[in-house]
């Protein structure tokens, strides 16, 4: 009994790749995607952080854990920050920043951040974005790593600049995404 040429062996590994690049399938296995445009969205928006301070009246934010480390290495807080469209706190209020923040590291003031920007007013009603990333400094980033409805399969970036006063921190969003919007399919 012979063994096959090493050229017919190729021939068999090779030829499922060659036919569905040649689509020869398409009648057996049609691809029921469509493929969605996608979209950039380039927003400018206000956050804006009540912390949990002894001075501050109207915290938007609560510790849940607290630590004895002289840092406060694994402190966290659930917080639920308001976003508006304007630097002012009693600007129109577009959406909510709601999750967590934790002190990352043990050397420095570092804060893990994961929350997701729920859109409750404006074009965006009812979408949302997932949001995470680093506070570690007053000019920084996050990534978007996902969203919802208009934002669906969102991916970006949300640069910050961060001011602060005695009882309230603003940080403006430079949001930069990327996103294809969810689309209702009708199965009649």
């Amino acid at each position: 009994m012979s063994t096959p040429s090493h050229s017919l062996i190729f021939l068999f590994l090779c030829l499922p790749a060659v036919l569905v690049r040649a689509n020869v399938y398409r009648h057996i296995y049609p691809c029921p995607c469509k493929s969605s445009h996608e979209n950039e969205t380039r927003l400018r928006m206000y956050l804006h952080q009540f912390p949990a301070w002894p001075s501050v009246p109207n915290r938007n934010e609560y510790g849940v854990i607290n630590s004895s480390e002289p840092i406060g290495f694994g402190q966290m807080y659930v917080h639920d920050w308001f976003i508006t469209t304007g630097p002012g706190a009693n600007e129109n209020v577009v959406g909510r920043l709601q999750g967590y923040h934790l002190q990352a590291s043990q050397t420095s003031t570092t804060w893990y951040t994961a929350h997701t920007m729920v859109f409750r007013d404006g074009s965006f009603a009812g979408s949302t974005l997932e949001v995470s990333g680093i506070l570690d400094k007053h000019d920084g980033r996050w990534s978007i790593t996902g969203g919802t409805a208009a934002f669906g399969s969102a991916h970006g970036t949300i640069k910050f600049t961060e001011s602060q006063s005695s009882t309230e921190i603003i940080r403006e969003l430079d949001i930069h995404v990327f996103h294809t919007p969810e689309t209702v399919v009708s199965t009649h």
